[in-house]
This record gives structure tokens, sequence and C-alpha cells, in this order.
């Protein structure tokens, strides 16, 4: 008797230690009939960032037919909210899937009929991604209409913060202003005397003719929102005794037509001084015109003028984006002024001072 319980118990020795000599464990009994048979499975985040709200897309094949009443779960961890059936589709392509949400964050996808095995996907929207980064398990599981596991596989994701990359570009802003040379012209009109930078002499002005002068404006800038060059005037050109030549176009002191037209001779009307003599501008920057409400001063075909007043800085150059200091109307643009007297102007020493400014939009 001793023998038999010997060589039993040698024999069940022998049998685990050739187990452990195969296996490297001792297998355990399956607790359901699935094999992992499911294969090439992966989840396609369209955000990974914590907390941020995501599709995922999961693409499988399965390995056995999945039986009419049969069904596909889709077992999210706790960490993801927003699982819901209404935002799920089923396996694109075939209408005999239904979805719905199960006990927890499980996306059931049960089918109307016989399903073979294939390859497939399954999508569900709005899913809000946990608030910790790690990673996490999704399981898949194909049942039978008996709710019989049958296969079964896990696909992993991380959840991750995103790497915010920034970058700084310094501001950028060149404004020069240059004199032209006598015989240049803008807007085909002639420049008579030569300017500079900081100088725009008339020299001495002739009845009834007129005298212009002119100078060119560079900008160069990175400003996202472009730029705005303006010039104003102290005052009227004036004498050393107050008197005035005044503003284009037969305007009071300060009231200068801000609107442009076409150039127009002073009136001479005998004890109304503004209308002795009038000096006015014109720019051949034709972007003014581009959705500004600025005055367009040659985009008709011939110059027009527009005189300086006491409140309102003139826009003469203009534009939406950066601008490279060389190109016209976006990086450089000329303006001309002149001048025209008749035989009631009064006699004396005219001056007044110009001012541009250069405004960038960043």
């Amino acid at each position: 008797m001793k023998i038999k319980t010997f060589k039993k118990a040698l024999s069940l020795f022998t049998i685990i230690s050739l187990m452990i000599m195969v296996y490297g464990f001792i297998p355990l009994p399956r607790m359901a009939g699935a094999v992992d048979s499911i294969t090439n499975a992966k989840d396609l985040l369209s955000d990974s960032d914590v907390g941020m709200v995501s599709s995922h897309t999961f693409t499988f094949t399965t390995g056995t037919t999945t039986p009419s009443s049969g069904y596909w779960d889709f077992d999210f961890p706790d960490e993801f909210t927003g699982v819901l059936a209404a935002n799920a589709t089923c396996a694109y392509g075939d209408a005999n899937a239904t979805e719905s949400l199960e006990t927890g964050n499980i996306i059931r996808c049960t089918w109307g009929a016989d399903q073979a095995a294939t390859t497939s996907q399954m999508v569900v929207t709005s899913v809000t991604n946990p608030a910790t980064s790690t990673y996490y398990t999704i399981n898949i599981r194909n049942y039978d209409n008996n709710g019989t596991l049958l296969e079964r596989i896990q696909v992993m994701v991380m959840i991750i913060d995103d790497v915010l990359m920034t970058a700084t570009v310094d501001s950028t802003l060149d404004f020069t202003i240059s004199g032209m040379a006598s015989g240049s012209s803008v807007n085909g009109i002639n420049c008579d005397q030569t300017t500079t930078s900081t100088s725009t002499p008339f020299g001495t002005l002739v009845v009834n003719a007129t005298t212009t002068v002119c100078q060119k404006l560079n900008v160069t800038t990175n400003a996202d929102g472009g730029y705005t060059v303006t010039v104003e005037q102290d005052h009227e050109l004036q004498s050393e005794t107050g008197s005035t030549i005044n503003s284009f176009n037969n305007s009071p002191d300060g009231t200068g037509s801000t609107t442009a037209g076409t150039w127009q001779p002073p009136r001479n009307v005998i004890d109304e001084e503004h209308t002795y003599g009038h000096m006015g501008l014109t720019s051949d920057d034709q972007d003014l015109s581009t959705g500004t409400g600025y005055n367009d001063f040659y985009n008709s075909g011939s110059p027009l003028y527009a005189g300086l007043n006491s409140t309102d800085p003139m826009p003469i150059m203009h534009h939406t984006g950066p601008a490279d200091g060389t190109t016209a109307s976006i990086g450089e643009a000329h303006v001309a002024y002149s001048a025209q007297i008749a035989s009631l102007q009064e006699a004396g020493d005219y001056e007044s001072t110009l001012t541009y400014i250069c405004t960038p939009t960043f």
C-alpha cells in the first residue's frame, strides 16, 4: 500500500517537473474558452493631452466569426469620462451593428447578423482624457450570442502633457525721409526744387505759377498689421508779420480740405485773405485706397491734392503687412507739396514745420 502511494507521488512529481521544464510554470486551467486571437489592434487618439476631449479610433482584426446577437465590448478605464454610445460608430460600412453603453465605461457593438472574422474599426468621439499623465489599458472583447467570451486583446494608450514650443521675434521698424532732386516727378507732377530730409524750400514763388517740392519715404518693418505714415503741419505757411499762405483749397487758417481733389488755383478775392494763395499735397502710394478710407491721391489716373489743417494728421503712406523698405506702395512712397499764389498774396518770408509720424501695428 505504501509502495503504491509512493509510486503515485513519484508520478505526480514527475509530471509537475516536466510541466515546469516545458512551460516554465504550472499552467492554470482557463477561466473562459477565449483565446487572444484578435490581432493588429490599436487605438488612435486625436489628442493625447491630459484632460482634453479626444476621439478614439480602434482598428483591429478578429480571428473568429461573431454570430448574430454576438457583440464586441470596448472597456475604458474609469479615468476616461464622456464615454457615450451616442458618440460611437461600430464597424464602418456594416449596417448590422448597433451601439449601446453598458455598465461603467463599456461601449458595446451588437451584431444583427453573423460577422465573419474581419479587419474593422470602432470610433467613439468626445471622450475626455484622464487628468493624470500615464499609460492606460483598454480591453477589447468578442462574445457570442450566449455571452461566452470568444477572443480578447488589450490596447494601451499614453496620455501625456503637450509640449509647448515657443519662439520670439523682435519687432523692427525703420522709417527714413529723403530729399529729391529737381526734375524728379510724383504722380506726373514735376518737382521744381531740390529738397533734403529736413528741408523743402519752395524758393521765391511766382504769381499764378505752381511750384512743387518732393520727398521720398521708406518704411521697413515686420509689423503684422502693417503701418501708416501721416504728416501734420504746426501752422499754415506764415510770414514774420503773421500773413499766411493757406492750405488747399482756399481754406481759412487751420481748415485745409482733407478730402483729395483736383488742383485749383487760389480765387484771389479781395479782403478774403485765405484766397490769396494755398499749398496742398499729393502722394503716389496706391495702397492708401485699399479699404482704408484714406485719400486716393492718384488711382483715378490724375493727381489729386488735399490740404493740411491743425487737427488731423494726413495719411500719406500705408500698408497692411510687413514692408521691405523698397517696394513701391508697400515700403516706398513719394509725396509732393505744391504751392501757388495770386497777385494779392502778402509779401514776406514764409515758413512752417512738417512732422512725419510712422505708426506700426504689431
